[in-house]
């Protein structure tokens, strides 16, 4: 009698061990769905003891559709987890498979299948546009008209609250705004200007420092996890809101004590940025705030090239403000786009930098909103600071030669930061980007030749815009126009729009609006602007 009841639990048996198989086999072949465009982690563990883990060497090879090869640096992230963080760049199966000096860590693999990405500001990364390659565009062909603010030390606000209550709302308040672009710094100290902690407003020096130690006394070999695990959250927030961070690897005028050049601890310092953030689609690499303040061009050269040969994404690179080498030609093979601090001559300017090398140009620092008291209201003890009127007007004369811009507010640009001010060039910036975005600005060059005064954009016979510092008569030559086109008036103080009539060939004369007062005026001629 006891046979068949043995015989019926063995067959129970057999048939659970089957199933087990059968669910650890599925198991094993499942695969992580991530969206395209989006920074996905993969972690792997070692339980063994490390004397200092941030020294493990830890790569991996990933392989994706259409051929694609990506050989990308891993990082520790605490807890004896080294993660490799992935952003697919296409549709379809990806794997993975890890190289590391610790057994533990080498040959794992990983699978993952690229979907498409639901979030309505996933376009992929922003590219120099081929096409047109004084402007740019996304990865998916959708247009990119960028919107600089600087912020040094955005990463200074929430540094022990990872649910980020101030950045999040300061960001919405900058993306409503019009702004899509923040230029921030990797790490900064402080300033000259405002040395200390001098208020509850005052970040410099930073409530977290980047490496273990202390500025004074810092021991660059590891990393401060609870800082840099705080900056991905605030280059995940840029990213969620579709925001370029143009992020520094250095400053030279923010008094950090930076890792001996071109040594083990700075190429270590430079892969964990890479590392860490070159899967963010919204990354733009910037060797250096203040690049001319290295001497050693040479030196700019290799890290430059160090950056780019360890970067597997090609994110885009610039250097801020290094007149020389930039207009010499030295760094025309090695970035993507220029970037300038130009105080005066705007216009002109931009249109020689333009002449140069056929890229982007930014004037990325072209002056200083002070605060609401007025000229003497700002963060810095010298120079000089501009009233919100004085900064639109700038901004126009470096957009109307083709240049993009970037907006400093003097208590928001660098360690003294309010981020609840609510300044009136944010107006006035939202106006200009949400005007260019109504025009095909890609297709126009500079053609001050075609007016009496002002400065002017043209595709010639389609498409014209004339900005005037202050309104006056003037004329504007049309040739080559296949209908009439439409113009309409601007105001970039208050983003009114009125109609100024039909036009066709030949010489126009035009008088702007009357009850405008002295605001600058902007006037669009094209075929779709009624």
């Amino acid at each position: 009698m006891l046979r068949p009841v043995f015989a019926t639990l063995l067959h129970l048996l057999v048939a659970a061990s089957k199933l087990m198989a059968a669910q650890r086999d599925d198991n094993s072949n499942s695969i992580t769905s991530v969206p395209r465009w989006q920074p996905q982690d993969f972690a792997f563990t070692n339980a063994v003891a490390v004397d200092n883990p941030f020294k493990v060497q830890f790569t991996a090879e990933v392989s994706g559709p259409n051929g694609t090869k990506l050989v990308l640096p891993g990082f520790y992230d605490g807890h004896g987890i080294w993660k490799i963080r992935v952003s697919p760049t296409a549709e379809g199966e990806w794997s993975l498979v890890t190289h590391a000096s610790l057994p533990a860590l080498d040959a794992q693999r990983a699978r993952f299948l690229c979907v498409p990405n639901p979030s309505p500001t996933a376009h992929g990364g922003v590219r120099v546009d081929p096409q047109h390659p004084f402007h740019f565009v996304y990865e998916d062909g959708t247009r990119y008209f960028p919107m600089g603010y600087e912020c040094d030390w955005l990463w200074a606000l929430d540094a022990t609250n990872s649910q980020l209550p101030t950045i999040n709302r300061f960001l919405d308040k900058l993306s409503a705004s019009g702004f899509n672009y923040v230029l921030l710094n990797a790490y900064a100290h402080d300033t000259s200007w405002r040395a200390g902690k001098t208020a509850a407003d005052d970040y410099g020096p930073p409530p977290l420092f980047a490496w273990d130690g202390s500025n004074e006394k810092p021991d660059y070999s590891r990393f401060n996890l609870a800082y840099w695990q705080h900056f991905d959250r605030v280059i995940a927030a840029l990213n969620q809101r579709g925001m370029v961070a143009h992020l520094y690897f250095k400053v030279f005028n923010k008094k950090v004590k930076w890792p001996a050049k071109e040594s083990a601890e700075e190429d270590q310092y430079f892969r964990w940025l890479i590392a860490r953030y070159a899967a963010y689609p919204n990354v733009h690499w910037d060797l250096a705030k203040e690049s001319n303040g290295e001497k050693d061009l040479n030196y700019k050269l290799r890290r430059m090239k160090f950056i780019l040969d360890n970067d597997a994404y090609h994110r885009p690179i610039t250097t801020h403000t290094d007149l020389q080498a930039y207009d010499s030609g030295s760094y025309n093979d090695l970035v993507d786009y220029r970037c300038d601090q130009i105080h005066s001559n705007w216009h002109a300017s931009l249109l020689a930098h333009r002449q140069q090398h056929a890229w982007p140009v930014l004037n990325t620092e072209f002056g200083y909103e002070h605060g609401p008291l007025g000229p003497a209201d700002r963060t810095f003890g010298k120079g000089a600071s501009q009233s919100p009127e004085e900064i639109c007007r700038r901004a126009w004369e470096i957009s109307l030669a083709g240049g993009y811009t970037c907006y400093y507010y003097t208590y928001t640009a660098w360690d003294i930061i309010r981020p609840d001010d609510t300044p009136p060039g944010y107006a006035y910036l939202r106006h200009l980007r949400e005007f260019f975005e109504g025009t095909s600005y890609w297709l126009m060059n500079p053609a001050d030749d075609l007016v009496s005064a002002g400065f002017c954009l043209a595709c010639p016979g389609q498409e014209y815009i004339v900005m005037l510092k202050q309104p006056a008569a003037f004329s504007l030559r049309l040739e080559g126009l296949k209908a009439p086109l439409t113009g309409e008036w601007f105001n970039p103080y208050t983003g009114q729009r009125t109609l100024a009539g039909k036009f066709g060939n030949g010489l126009q004369f035009l008088t702007p609006p009357t009850n405008w007062g002295a605001a600058p005026v902007v006037l669009h001629v094209c075929q779709h602007s009624e």
